[in-house]
């Protein structure tokens, strides 16, 4: 018996020291919305001794009928949305705690984990934006969908979302138009065109893996065997690659015979050699300082084995 009044006696200690020392903390749990700033020591405005917090004292401020249209002071919202004012109504008889919350801080939602979208009446279940509108995206994916939020978001979280591609307004969209900003910078992604067709390597269900055809964009042969690291110097890394390590003519020759044709930006190889055949000279060419010749071969091949033999 003594034992159990010294634990009580300790507790009221504990407690009252609190209170003493640190009143905000032990008598507020946190601080008000901005909102409701002005109420921080008014706690009576929300709050019935004994019985928490009446639904009745928050809707002396914020009355059903007028959520989502007027503002406290009964002034008219900029951007009224009666989905709300609907949805409070039909929801009349529940306390406002068991979706809202306070003390949440200056820069809290307010928006409580009580809420569930199952209490939304049955025409504004999958109509998100009657509630959402002022928070619908503005970027380019989503002005190019015209399907409901449903399709990619769920009720439980905004984000991640599953993002089917297929619901794209038109098929005509670029990968670019949205993934611009992820485009690699690496050697191999810096030999393609301005504007490249991503879905040559990559599949719209995830980046990578990717599937690289060398068939397409640079053939082995005899004298090119399938060995990675022949071309690939760095282990498991393919963004990279040479063509000096093993050719049998420097990379300085090479630089001499390029600029001789008035092209300077010739250090991605397969731009325009897609094999190991150094005649067979296509793509863009590289970047030229003049002449006129068009993309192709621009010397004879009798030219170039005579300076090979140098």
């Amino acid at each position: 018996m003594n034992r159990t009044l010294f634990i009580l006696g300790m507790i009221l200690l504990a407690a009252g020291s609190l209170a003493w020392f640190a009143p905000g903390i032990a008598i507020q749990p946190g601080q008000l919305l901005e909102a409701h700033a002005s109420l921080a020591n008014d706690c009576t405005a929300c709050h019935t001794i004994g019985q928490g917090v009446q639904a009745d004292k928050c809707m002396a401020c914020h009355g059903p009928a007028e959520i989502g249209l007027l503002t406290v002071a009964g002034s008219p919202l900029s951007n009224p949305r009666s989905a709300l004012q609907g949805l409070h109504q039909r929801n009349a008889e529940r306390a406002c705690t068991e979706c809202h919350m306070e003390h949440a801080g200056r820069l809290g939602s307010g928006a409580a984990t009580g809420f569930s979208h199952a209490r939304l009446p049955e025409d504004l279940v999958n109509d998100c934006l009657a509630c959402h509108q002022d928070q619908l995206p503005g970027d380019p994916l989503h002005a190019s969908v015209v399907v409901s939020c449903g399709e990619c978001h769920s009720q439980d979280a905004w984000s991640p979302a599953r993002f089917e591609h297929d619901l794209l307004r038109t098929a005509s969209v670029s990968c670019l138009d949205c993934h611009r900003p992820d485009l690699p910078e690496d050697q191999l992604h810096a030999g393609l065109s301005p504007d490249p067709d991503c879905r040559a390597c990559h599949q719209t269900r995830s980046w990578s893996p990717a599937d690289f055809d060398h068939e397409r964009w640079f053939r082995f042969d005899r004298h090119h065997p399938a060995r990675c690291l022949d071309c690939h110097k760095q282990a498991g890394s393919y963004e990279e690659y040479t063509c000096t390590g093993c050719h049998a003519h420097s990379p300085a020759k090479i630089a001499r015979e390029h600029r001789e044709e008035g092209i300077r930006d010739f250090q991605n190889c397969v731009e325009c050699h897609r094999s190991g055949n150094e005649h067979e000279i296509i793509g863009r060419g590289g970047s030229r300082e003049g002449g006129s010749r068009e993309n192709g071969e621009h010397r004879s091949r009798r030219e170039h084995d005579d300076e090979d033999d140098d």
